[in-house]
C-alpha cells in the first residue's frame, strides 16, 4: 500500500478549522506539484510490474481532485493489472462528469476507483453533498463518507446518515479540538451513526512491525510508514518516533486482523468489507500467545481474545449481520473453553482441522453437523506405538462412538518433527495411509481423514447457508489457513 501526499497545500474550500484554506497555490507551485505527481506515476507504473498486488491512496494536504493531472494519473495506475485499487481523500468539490471523463480517457477502471470523502458543512449543503455521492455510486465508484465528531453537529450528521445511500459507510473522526472527553451519550449517539467510532477512542500503541507493507511517499521522495511517523531509512527500519497511532491513516493501515476483517485487503480506503460470513482460526489468530497442551485443564490462564478483536466481532455480528464461524484444529469443546468470551457470537464452525463441521441454527434453520470419520483400525495400529514414540493417544469420537480425529500427545515441550511423524505413519497399512493425513502442532500430532480440511469445511457451511465464497472472509496463520483464505475473494 502506497499513500502519496504530494506538495499541494491549497484547497478550493475555506473551512475555518483548516490551515490549508488560508493560502492559495501559485501557478508555479501547481506546475511543480503536477510535475512531481506525474513523475511519481511514471515510476509507480514501472515498479508494480513486479509480483504481488498493489494499491494507492492520495492523501494530500489540500484538495487534489480539482486538478486534472491527478485524475490522469489515477486513470493510468488503475489500468495496471497488478493494481487492485486507487483512490483519494477528497471533499468532492470536483466536477464529476469532467473528472471521470479524464480518468476514463487515461485507461481508468471505475471498479478500482475508491473515494474517501469528507463532508464540510461550512462549504456545502447536505443536499448537494448527498446528490454528489449518489451520482458517483450510480457510476460504479466505491466510496466512504466521513466527518469530524463535533458534538454540536450531531443532528446534522444523523440526517446525513439517513440521506446517504445505505451502502455508503459514514465514519466519524474523533474531534481533536474538543477540550473535554466525550460524554457517554455522545459516544452512544456517534456509535449509532458509525459502528466503528469506538476505534477512534481507543489507544493504539505504535507497532512498526504491523506497518512494513505500507509506505507513505512525499513529493520529494522521502518515505515514511504513515503520515505521522519519521522518515524510513531502509525497508526493515524498525523504529517509530510515535508512542501511539493517533489517526486513522496510522492505525487503519496496520497489518492486523481487525483491519483486514472489517475493511478488506486495503483498509486505508475506509470502505467496509461487510462479509456475510467470517471464518477465523483460533490459536495465533483470535487468541495470540502460547498454546495450551490438550492434557491441561487450566484454560483460563490462556490469553483471552483481544479486546479490539472482540469489539470488532460484536459489530460484525450484531450491527453488520455477519455470521461468525470458527475454523480451528481444536476439538469443539476445547474451542468453547478457549473462546468462552466470544462463543455466544459464533454460529458454529469447522473444528478438529476440518473433521467436525457444525452449524448452529439461525431463524428457521435446524442444527447441522457432519464428521469425516476414520477407519477404526487406525486406532488399533497406533495404540501399541505409544511407548516407542513417547506419546499418549487421544481418540475423539462422535455420539455414535465413531472416531474422527486422533491426537498423538507428547509432553508440553517435546515437539514432533516431520521425520518422526512420517515414521509413525509408516506403521499403518498402505490402504489406511492413503485415507488419512497428519498435521503437526508442537507437541501434538493430529491425524484425521484425508478429506478433513478447513477449506472443505468452509465450503460445506457455505453450501448449507447458500453463501457465495466471494461473500466471506477467512483468516489464520498457518498453511492450513492459507488454503481456506484462498477460497475467498479479496474484492
Amino acid at each position: 500500500m502506497i499513500v502519496y501526499r504530494g506538495s499541494l497545500k491549497s484547497c478550493n474550500y475555506h473551512c475555518s478549522y483548516c490551515p490549508f484554506s488560508k493560502r492559495r497555490s501559485t501557478k508555479k507551485e501547481l506546475e511543480k506539484d503536477k510535475e512531481q505527481w506525474l513523475f511519481f506515476v511514471q515510476n509507480y507504473e514501472a515498479a508494480v510490474r513486479t509480483e504481488g498486488k498493489h494499491a494507492l491512496l492520495l492523501a494530500p494536504y489540500g484538495e487534489a481532485l480539482i486538478h486534472p493531472w491527478y485524475w490522469e494519473g489515477l486513470g493510468r495506475l488503475s489500468a495496471l493489472s497488478r493494481v487492485d485499487a486507487v483512490g483519494a481523500q477528497t471533499n468532492l468539490g470536483f466536477q464529476t462528469t469532467e473528472s471521470l471523463a479524464i480518468f476514463l480517457q487515461n485507461g481508468g477502471v471505475l471498479s478500482r476507483l475508491r473515494l474517501w470523502a469528507t463532508f464540510h458543512p461550512q462549504m456545502t449543503t447536505r443536499k448537494q453533498f448527498v446528490a454528489k455521492c449518489r451520482q458517483l455510486v450510480t457510476k460504479g465508484v466505491r466510496m466512504s463518507v466521513g466527518a469530524v465528531g463535533d458534538p454540536d453537529a450531531v443532528c446534522q450528521l444523523q440526517l446525513l446518515r439517513e440521506e446517504l445511500p445505505e451502502q455508503i459507510y459514514l465514519w466519524i473522526n474523533r474531534m481533536d479540538g474538543l477540550t473535554r472527553p466525550y460524554t457517554a451519550e455522545e459516544i452512544r449517539t456517534f456509535s449509532q451513526i458509525d459502528p466503528y467510532f469506538y476505534r477512534e477512542l481507543e489507544e493504539h500503541p505504535a507497532d512498526v512491525s504491523q506497518c512494513l507493507e505500507r509506505v507513505f511517499a512525499e513529493a520529494d521522495g522521502k518515505l515514511r510508514r504513515c503520515s505521522i511517523s519519521s522518515v524510513v531509512k531502509k525497508k526493515e527500519d524498525g523504529s517509530c518516533a510515535r508512542k501511539r497511532c493517533s489517526c486513522y491513516l496510522a492505525y487503519g493501515g496496520r497489518e492486523n486482523l481487525v483491519n483486514q476483517m472489517l475493511f478488506g485487503p486495503w483498509p486505508l480506503f475506509r470502505i467496509p468489507r461487510r462479509p456475510k460470513a467470517v471464518f477465523l482460526d483460533i490459536q495465533g489468530t483470535l487468541v495470540t500467545g502460547g498454546r495450551r497442551s490438550l492434557d491441561s485443564s487450566d484454560h483460563l490462564v490462556c490469553p483471552d481474545v483481544a479486546k479490539d478483536v472482540q469489539a470488532a466481532l460484536e459489530v460484525l455480528s450484531q450491527r453488520e449481520g455477519a455470521a461468525l464461524f470458527f475454523a480451528t484444529t481444536l476439538p469443539y469443546e476445547d474451542a468453547r473453553k478457549r473462546c468462552h468470551d466470544v462463543w455466544h457470537l459464533f454460529s458454529g464452525g469447522v473444528f478438529s482441522g476440518g473433521a467436525h463441521i457444525v452449524l448452529h441454527p439461525a431463524e428457521e434453520e435446524t442444527e447441522k453437523e457432519f464428521f469425516y470419520l476414520l477407519n477404526e483400525e487406525t486406532v488399533s495400529y497406533l495404540k501399541p506405538l505409544e511407548k516407542k514414540f513417547h506419546f499418549r493417544l487421544l481418540v475423539y469420537r462422535n455420539k455414535e462412538g465413531h472416531s474422527y480425529k486422533l491426537t498423538l500427545l507428547r509432553a508440553r515441550h517435546s515437539h514432533w518433527s516431520r521425520n518422526e511423524a512420517e515414521r509413525v505413519m509408516q506403521h499403518l497399512p498402505k490402504e489406511l495411509q492413503i485415507g488419512v493425513r497428519f498435521l503437526i502442532e508442537d507437541s501434538c500430532l493430529q491425524i484425521a481423514s484425508v478429506h478433513a480440511k478447513k477449506a472443505n469445511g468452509v465450503r460445506m457451511i457455505c453450501e448449507w447457508r447458500n453463501l457465495s465464497l466471494k461473500e466471506i472472509f477467512a483468516a489464520g496463520d498457518s498453511p492450513e489457513d492459507a488454503q481456506m483464505a484462498a477460497l475467498c475473494s479479496d474484492s
